[in-house]
């Protein structure tokens, strides 16, 4: 009776870790499909070095051709004195309407996108105006003028609108179309990561709850340890709901990791951690080390009789993460085994590419038995 009790016990507590882990896949899986990111917004941000540097650009070339294009002796004696004075102007009224759209484009993306767009329109001719008026007022101040109503007053500010409303519409329409199309290939991007990380955490699942059956018979009391372990690994991993994650936390989903196949393969692996310093602000993509190790044991500690070491490295050197993971591996290739170590990197290395560009890298070398894969990545995670 006692030992049937303890049975009873043992098995509602084995259901009650399993419920448990079928509520974190439930959670698990979509949130796989999901797009962690920023939201689009319809106006770029016009606070950035890059946009100010083609703001100057585009103003001054423009100065220049108006420049050329006016009669001599219009301004001052010389051409030189000419240009520095439009240009002066010019990249007045330019930097005056890239601040403004830089301060008011979290309110204007908050409107519709085609009332935005009229908006940040207006608010240029708003602004071409105002310097345009207070150019004349400090002319006057200075004594360049008579009076602060000259002759050609009204003239001045028709042509400044003139000028103004032609070249801000060509510049907000190449700013928009140049912003849709880094959303968009940001989107594809995104997508196409999901995709392939898609690929690996089913396979990570199921590779999991095959090591728990595998257990369930002739060791129950470790698939009791396994399923706590995968309870813990999976409310991890839902934790980290951004694609990426800090080192940290990815070092500890690979033990947990770890710790499942520990049970599965006992003695035979033996893991070698050399761990380095990391700033706060390393992170890399989520489910990194866990396949790399995977793929380690795969074709490396299961097909050796008596086991194996798996040494894992990471540290960080010039702002770059490098991560190596090294396995023995048997001297003749099962027959039944169709794949390589190399092939089934595959997936890893698009989800690098497809996230990191050219700025990740990731190599495999085989040496006298030994299989090494070293993977190197930005620290701060950064899209090219």
């Amino acid at each position: 009776m006692e030992l049937a009790a303890k049975s009873r016990s043992w098995f509602e507590r084995l259901k009650a870790r399993v419920l448990g882990v079928e509520q974190g896949l439930e959670r698990l899986l979509p949130a796989a499909e999901a797009a962690p990111g920023e939201q689009s917004e319809f106006l770029p941000n016009f606070c950035t070095g890059e946009v100010v540097f083609n703001v100057v650009v585009v103003a001054e070339m423009l100065a220049i051709v108006i420049n050329l294009i006016i009669p001599r002796n219009f301004l001052s004696p010389t051409i030189l004195q000419d240009l520095l004075l439009i240009s002066l102007f010019i990249q007045w009224v330019a930097l005056a309407g890239t601040a403004a759209l830089c301060y008011t484009r979290k309110y204007l993306n908050r409107l519709p996108n085609l009332r935005a767009l009229v908006m940040a329109y207006l608010l240029l001719l708003l602004v071409t105006f105002l310097v345009s008026e207070c150019a004349v007022w400090l002319l006057w101040a200075l004594g360049r003028l008579p009076n602060a109503r000259p002759a050609w007053y009204a003239d001045f500010h028709i042509i400044n609108l003139t000028i103004s409303a032609i070249i801000n519409g060509l510049l907000l329409r190449l700013f928009l179309a140049k912003h849709e199309l880094t959303q968009r290939t940001l989107g594809e991007a995104r997508a196409k990561l999901q995709a392939l990380q898609s690929r690996i955490r089913p396979h990570f699942v199921f590779n999991s709850m095959n090591i728990i059956a595998s257990l369930i018979r002739s060791a129950p009391e470790k698939a009791e340890t396994a399923i706590e372990d995968m309870a813990d690994l999976f409310r991890m991993m839902l934790s980290q709901d951004e694609m990426l994650v800090p080192v940290k936390n990815e070092i500890d989903v690979a033990k947990k990791y770890l710790a499942l196949e520990g049970l599965r393969l006992d003695n035979r692996l033996v893991v070698n951690w050399d761990i380095g310093k990391f700033p706060r602000k390393s992170v890399m993509p989520v489910l990194t080390l866990q396949p790399l190790l995977e793929n380690a044991i795969r074709y490396g500690i299961e097909e050796l009789p008596a086991g194996g070491v798996v040494d894992v490295r990471l540290w960080e050197e010039n702002d770059r993460i490098y991560i190596r993971v090294a396995n023995p591996l048997p001297k003749t290739k099962p027959k039944q085994t169709k794949s390589t170590p190399g092939q089934s990197l595959g997936n890893i290395r698009q989800r690098f590419q497809s996230h990191y560009g050219g700025q990740a890298s990731l190599t495999s070398a085989e040496d006298d038995g030994l299989f090494t894969v070293t993977v190197v990545l930005p620290t701060r995670g950064d899209n090219p």
